[in-house]
């Protein structure tokens, strides 16, 4: 576990208040001799003081509000463009629909698959802001 351990800082004392380094991992921290690879004592950590705890929890909030403004911003966008494509594709299919000419019916069946096209890029995009905003609340419980 120390191979796999980062360094927090070279420069602490043990509980005797000899001069020691201090590495952590996975909620684990070690004391370790100053020049050698020898662990001295470990010290498991399942919560952090209050007085490192408080801002940290305020940033964490800070990021996960900010992620759902961005997410709710997004998918009322996303979604007002996807109706506004619905109706101008209903217009094209009616459009189509009356038509007796081929010009007519070729340009508004090229035009629904361009609609299409752009409402399969608006849903892939919302999957991806849900995913990211997804992937930040992962991250979060690291520090809860």
């Amino acid at each position: 576990m120390l191979r796999k351990a980062t360094l927090i800082s070279a420069h602490v004392v043990d509980e005797d208040g000899k001069p020691a380094r201090m590495f952590a991992y996975q909620r684990t921290a070690f004391i370790v001799a100053p020049t050698e690879q020898t662990v001295l004592t470990l010290y498991p950590r399942h919560q952090a003081p209050e007085s490192l705890r408080t801002p940290i929890d305020r940033i964490i909030q800070r990021a996960v509000s900010a992620a759902e403004r961005k997410e709710k911003r997004e998918t009322k966008r996303i979604n007002v463009r996807k109706a506004e494509l619905s109706v101008e594709r209903a217009q094209l299919d009616l459009r189509r629909a009356k038509s007796e000419s081929n010009r007519v019916v070729a340009e508004m069946t090229a035009r629904i698959g361009l609609i299409d096209a752009e409402c399969a890029k608006l849903a892939r995009e919302l999957l991806e802001i849900q995913r990211e905003k997804t992937n930040l609340m992962k991250g979060v419980v690291a520090y809860i």
